[in-house]
Protein backbone atom coordinates (compact mmCIF):
# COMPACT_ATOMS: atom_id res chain seq x y z
CA UNK A 1 0.00 0.00 0.00
CA UNK A 2 1.40 3.36 -0.99
CA UNK A 3 1.09 6.29 1.39
CA UNK A 4 0.62 9.88 0.33
CA UNK A 5 0.68 12.32 3.22
CA UNK A 6 -0.61 15.81 2.57
CA UNK A 7 0.47 17.69 5.64
CA UNK A 8 2.87 20.59 5.75
CA UNK A 9 3.71 19.82 9.39
CA UNK A 10 4.59 16.21 8.59
CA UNK A 11 6.75 17.35 5.67
CA UNK A 12 8.50 19.82 7.97
CA UNK A 13 9.15 17.21 10.65
CA UNK A 14 10.34 14.69 8.09
CA UNK A 15 12.68 17.24 6.57
CA UNK A 16 14.15 18.09 9.96
CA UNK A 17 14.73 14.43 10.77
CA UNK A 18 16.30 13.78 7.37
CA UNK A 19 18.66 16.68 7.93
CA UNK A 20 19.58 15.63 11.47
CA UNK A 21 19.98 11.91 10.77
CA UNK A 22 21.00 11.74 7.14
CA UNK A 23 18.46 8.95 6.63
CA UNK A 24 15.87 8.76 3.92
CA UNK A 25 12.18 9.46 4.36
CA UNK A 26 11.23 5.79 3.99
CA UNK A 27 13.66 4.70 6.71
CA UNK A 28 12.47 7.44 9.07
CA UNK A 29 8.81 6.57 8.54
CA UNK A 30 9.50 2.82 8.85
CA UNK A 31 11.32 3.29 12.15
CA UNK A 32 8.66 5.64 13.51
CA UNK A 33 5.93 3.15 12.63
CA UNK A 34 7.83 0.24 14.16
CA UNK A 35 8.39 2.19 17.38
CA UNK A 36 4.74 3.21 17.59
CA UNK A 37 3.60 -0.35 16.91
CA UNK A 38 5.89 -1.62 19.66
CA UNK A 39 4.59 1.06 22.06
CA UNK A 40 0.96 0.19 21.31
CA UNK A 41 1.62 -3.51 21.84
CA UNK A 42 3.28 -2.75 25.19
CA UNK A 43 0.33 -0.59 26.26
CA UNK A 44 -2.12 -3.32 25.28
CA UNK A 45 -0.09 -5.96 27.12
CA UNK A 46 0.16 -3.76 30.22
CA UNK A 47 -3.62 -3.24 30.21
CA UNK A 48 -4.20 -6.97 29.87
CA UNK A 49 -1.78 -7.71 32.71
CA UNK A 50 -3.49 -5.14 34.94
CA UNK A 51 -6.79 -6.95 34.40
CA UNK A 52 -5.20 -10.33 35.08
CA UNK A 53 -3.52 -8.99 38.20
CA UNK A 54 -6.82 -7.63 39.48
CA UNK A 55 -8.42 -11.05 38.91
CA UNK A 56 -5.60 -12.76 40.81
CA UNK A 57 -5.89 -10.26 43.67
CA UNK A 58 -9.64 -10.85 43.84
CA UNK A 59 -9.14 -14.63 43.91
CA UNK A 60 -6.49 -14.35 46.62
CA UNK A 61 -8.70 -12.11 48.73
CA UNK A 62 -11.60 -14.55 48.38
CA UNK A 63 -9.46 -17.43 49.67
CA UNK A 64 -7.42 -15.56 52.26
CA UNK A 65 -7.73 -16.35 55.93
CA UNK A 66 -7.29 -13.71 58.59
CA UNK A 67 -3.78 -13.55 60.00
CA UNK A 68 -3.44 -14.17 63.72
CA UNK A 69 0.11 -13.47 64.90
CA UNK A 70 -0.65 -15.08 68.27
CA UNK A 71 -1.18 -18.41 66.49
CA UNK A 72 2.47 -18.45 65.42
CA UNK A 73 3.76 -19.28 68.90
CA UNK A 74 2.44 -21.37 71.72
CA UNK A 75 2.19 -20.44 75.39
CA UNK A 76 5.75 -21.65 75.86
CA UNK A 77 7.04 -19.15 73.29
CA UNK A 78 7.96 -21.81 70.76
CA UNK A 79 6.56 -22.04 67.24
CA UNK A 80 3.14 -23.63 67.32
Amino acid sequence: MAVNIKSARVDELLGQLRQLTGRGATEIVRQALELELQRQRQLRRAARLRLELQDLQDQAAAHARPFDPDALYGADGLPG
